[in-house]
């Protein structure tokens, strides 16, 4: 149950295991078996493909399970695509995918405000997946690149992947973001390539490429570089109550890894019994511990995952050729499980897993951050028309 990875690549060891063919070849062992062996070792020299190996999830067969029901949740609409919760002068606030900051009353969750997020010269629509608050401003990054101040209705931009400064460092997808004495800390999850081919995600979820990082911006001096790399879709981000780590969700890797606050490499698997799943936004607990997000649970050993991990060839095809990406969007489907999200303490552990009763159906599967305040929850849910509150003590 180890929660660490490895990868190991494809080419020496075909190289080896063509060499054996040939040999199984001339010795007239058989030449079926012998022919079979070589192609494959081939295949595995063309495709230069690894083998990765995922941890197994982590055993919640003794960990407390609180179930929702519908007397616990209150859905609430009008907020779609709510990815980050932040608390911000007394409201909750999310950023819609339509491009609005949203407030929200935490006592009986009704919208108070909507203020529209203002379009970029650069392009493209606002789409807000990250916030923190500092004092009286509220930081929040983008989608495509940039990073915001909001401040008493009004947005004010300090980054932007358009940036020549910016545009060197190769910015790709942000995520969420954690800012700590002046710099902020960014999570870009991975680069974007020229060619359509790579741009799917389920494809650059299933490839398994390290090609994602941590970009960080001095919000005093306006510099701004990489500071960590080779990171498998690094989504959510958080800084650990000891203030010498930043734990990172390598999502399509099911983990959570330490990198080191002053030089940004990676000191090991902080989840090192396992996730439940795809991991989303990490978030502190009022009280102690950090509640975990699952945008795709996986409980179960065997999973689409662990199928295109071991079986490099059939990951190659599956993720280079468009015709497949639809099969890929059934298979994650198909292999959603419980739970939404879940608990671990201040060493990694799970100790608390949250799930929804089916009587709710309107409630997402996916979760991608979690905000605690008193005794309920506000849940963000990307994917869905809707957020939604939970009590976590049976009183609303």
């Amino acid at each position: 149950s180890s929660g660490i990875n490895a990868e190991w690549p494809l080419r020496p060891g075909s190289t080896a295991a063509c060499l054996l063919a040939l040999l199984l070849y001339w010795t007239k062992t058989n030449f079926l078996t012998s022919t079979v062996i070589c192609l494959l070792a081939a295949l595995f020299y063309w495709t230069g493909t690894k083998f990765i190996f995922l941890p197994c999830p982590a055993d919640i067969s003794n960990i407390p399970n609180l179930c929702l029901t519908r007397d616990l949740v209150t859905d609430i609409p009008g907020v779609p695509g709510g990815a980050s919760l932040v608390r911000y002068k007394g409201d909750v606030v999310t950023g819609t995918q339509d491009g609005y900051l949203v407030g929200i009353n935490p006592d009986n969750a009704e919208v108070k405000w909507k203020i529209k997020c203002p379009t970029r010269e650069s392009g493209g629509p606002c789409r807000i997946l990250g916030l923190r608050v500092v004092g009286e401003f509220l930081y929040g990054v983008d989608l495509f690149g940039r990073l915001f101040k909001f401040q008493s209705g009004e947005f004010q931009w300090l980054l932007d992947s358009k940036f020549p400064e910016i545009a060197k460092l190769n910015p790709g997808f942000f995520n969420d973001l954690v800012i700590h004495e002046d710099v902020a800390y960014i999570t870009d999850s991975f680069t974007l390539r020229d060619d359509k081919k790579h741009q799917n995600l389920f494809q650059r979820f299933y490839s398994f490429e390290a090609d994602g990082k941590i970009i960080a911006y001095n919000l005093v001096s306006g510099e701004a570089w990489v500071f960590a790399d080779n990171l498998h879709i690094p989504t959510g981000i958080e800084l650990h109550r000891n203030n010498t780590v930043l734990l990172v969700s390598e999502s399509n890797m099911y983990r959570i890894s330490e990198l080191d606050l002053k030089t940004g490499k990676k000191m090991g698997v902080f989840s090192k019994t396992g996730t439940l799943g795809a991991v989303g936004g990490v978030r502190r607990s009022e009280k102690e511990g950090y509640w975990v997000a699952v945008s795709a649970g996986r409980t179960s050993r065997f999973h689409v995952s662990d199928l295109l991990a071991v079986f490099p060839v059939l990951r190659y095809l599956v993720t280079e050729y468009q015709k497949f990406y639809p099969l890929l969007g059934y298979l994650s489907k198909r292999c959603v499980e419980e739970p939404r999200f879940y608990k671990v303490g201040e060493e990694g552990h799970v100790t608390t897993v949250v799930s929804v009763s089916e009587e709710v159906p309107e409630v997402s599967r996916a979760s991608s951050e979690i905000l605690e305040t008193g005794n309920v929850v506000f849940v963000g849910a990307p994917s869905s028309k809707s957020i939604f509150r939970a009590s976590l003590t049976g009183e609303h």
